[in-house]
């Protein structure tokens, strides 16, 4: 290892990865496969060792936890009675894929081809769909739109809780269609929910790229690594400053600086090394690179609300969760990897349209037979909690934009955002028919055999004002922030259809920030499959042919 002249560490790497998430990990591992380049990848956060954060039943305990968790908080939300709305952000390896419901959603194949249609031709529909099979294992059977040889396991929820189906003929009986597969030919329709799990954990780019790669001696892993900045040559970026156990360190890139750290912590890392708006960063007391009024700003994100009922017989979870069967579930999950602790906790969804002149589905529905509030009891000792059944319904569409900004130019200080959620018209109106169809939804008759009294909000809400009223108090996001480096082919646009920084040399982002605008559904897959498409850019290899 050298010494700078400052008397930092210094290290060179052909490339540095900054952010070992579902991004990141999948680019370490595409980039240092030819066992020549040298790649560092530089994580926040720690190790991803703790059981529960491969356990599928373990994402209700480490979630919100702070040691792998940014717990992030917007400022005032203006159309939201100023509520500051929790955001969390995984700070562990794997990043938000290792504390996230694993949930396996790929968008409309409408949301790429509208892409396509903004200019980038080479993200459309047809030209993502390879990579999508690329990355993934379907468990069900690879067919044209799925993949049976990647090392992402997907499979749909084995749940055999009768809710399941009553969820299917519910959304049948109230007017809607039902798919076979959402993530293949038709999206729109009720479906069971698909998840990253197989073999009994969760199936995530950390776990599946980046473990089997890091025996590379060409790879290199830096976790608890803050990284600072980016330092530069004239407008090529060189070299990344970060610390670690109190430690200056300097990482200089040979070729390329590939930032994957999401949609907040990239354009954070971008302003604190000058580039971005130029006065507010100027204000900062930090010198200013290049002038880019666009980094941080296109932030957008799913604003969600949910209806919950309570259950009039337990279910299969409750009875799982009786403290002595759910040591013995974590034991036998860990050590055998079968039972009901390696299932997923949600098991249906649904994709349909607010209004029927709608040419996408804009609303998700994400349906649960249990109660959130519910945890391990035991007779005698600990009381159970009430059973439930809820859905939350997300807007997928929302004309809100939002922006991300510095708090300081202090790396351990979170970025300051806002969402501007429920700020227009369109969106109101799309949000409150998801209320509507989401009630309608619970009050079919197929669960009436399971469905007790609406606890939230409650039925005393029912005009269109109490139904407001009721969004704005309790209106959330899903975790699905994106946007805040737009892609694109404008010279407004941060990053180029290559994913380089335009006006930087050696410098690209490939992570949810770079979507130009939010795709219908839960977001983890479409970043596996940027991140897989961004290998291939970096290394100057031809694209997988068009689907």
């Amino acid at each position: 290892m050298m010494r700078a002249m400052s008397g930092e560490a210094s290290e060179t790497f052909d490339y540095v990865i900054v952010g070992a998430g579902s991004a990141g990990c999948i680019l370490a591992e595409r980039l240092s496969a030819d066992g020549v380049n040298r790649v560092l990848v530089l994580e926040a956060g720690g190790r991803d060792r703790h059981p529960l954060l491969h356990l599928p039943i373990g994402v209700a305990r480490v979630w919100n936890r702070p040691d792998f968790n940014w717990n992030y908080y917007s400022e005032p939300e203006p159309a939201a009675d100023n509520r500051n709305i929790f955001h969390p952000r995984g700070k562990v390896l794997g990043g938000s894929a290792s504390i996230n419901m694993m949930a396996y959603v790929r968008g409309n194949a409408g949301d790429y081809d509208r892409w396509a249609q903004k200019g980038l031709r080479e993200w459309g529909y047809d030209h993502v769909l390879p990579y999508f099979k690329r990355c993934e294992t379907y468990l069900k059977g690879a067919d044209n739109y799925r993949g049976d040889a990647g090392p992402i396991l997907t499979q749909p929820t084995p749940t055999t809780d009768p809710l399941m189906q009553a969820w299917l003929d519910a959304g049948r009986s109230a007017g809607f269609a039902i798919t076979e597969d959402y993530n293949g030919k038709a999206q729109e329709g009720f479906d069971r929910f698909q998840f990253n799990i197989g073999m009994g954990r969760r199936s995530n780019s950390a776990d599946r790229f980046l473990r089997p790669a890091l025996g590379r001696a060409n790879l290199k892993l830096v976790v608890d690594a803050l990284v600072d900045r980016l330092d530069f040559q004239g407008r090529r970026a060189t070299s990344v400053i970060y610390a670690v156990g109190g430690e200056t360190r300097r990482a200089h890139a040979r070729r390329e600086i590939v930032l994957a750290a999401g949609a907040y912590n990239s354009p954070q890392i971008l302003m604190r090394s000058g580039i971005g708006p130029a006065d507010p960063i100027a204000d900062m007391g930090i010198p200013v690179v290049l002038d880019r009024p666009s980094v941080g700003a296109n932030l957008q994100d799913h604003p969600a609300f949910g209806i919950d009922c309570a259950r009039m017989s337990h279910g299969d979870l409750h009875s799982q969760l009786r403290a002595d069967r759910l040591a013995f579930n974590l034991l036998r999950a860990w050590f055998l990897r079968t039972g009901p602790a390696t299932l997923p906790l949600a098991s249906g969804t649904a994709f349909v349209k607010s209004a029927a002149e709608i040419d996408l589905p804009d609303l998700q529905l994400l349906f649960r037979g249990y109660s959130p509030e519910m945890g391990p009891w035991f007779p005698g000792v600990i009381a159970p909690k009430a059973d439930g059944i809820g859905v939350t319904v997300c807007h997928l569409r929302p004309e809100a934009r939002g922006t991300v900004r510095l708090a300081s130019p202090d790396p351990r200080v979170a970025p300051r955002f806002v969402n501007n959620f429920l700020s227009t018209e369109a969106d109101r109106r799309a949000m409150r028919s998801a209320f509507h169809i989401t009630r309608r939804v619970l009050g079919q008759p197929a669960f009436d055999f399971a469905r007790g009294p609406e606890r939230l909000p409650g039925l005393k809400v029912q005009s269109d004002d109490e139904i407001d009223a009721y969004i704005r108090e309790t209106v959330r996001t899903v975790f699905h922030p994106c946007g805040t480096c737009r892609m694109g082919i404008d010279e407004d646009s941060v990053v180029d259809p290559q994913l380089k920084v335009r006006g930087i040399e050696g410098l690209r982002v490939a992570d949810a920030s770079i979507m130009p605008d939010v795709v219908g559904g839960n977001i983890n897959a479409p970043v596996m499959m940027i991140a897989d498409k961004a290998s291939d850019l970096i290394l100057g290899r031809a694209p997988l042919p068009p689907a």
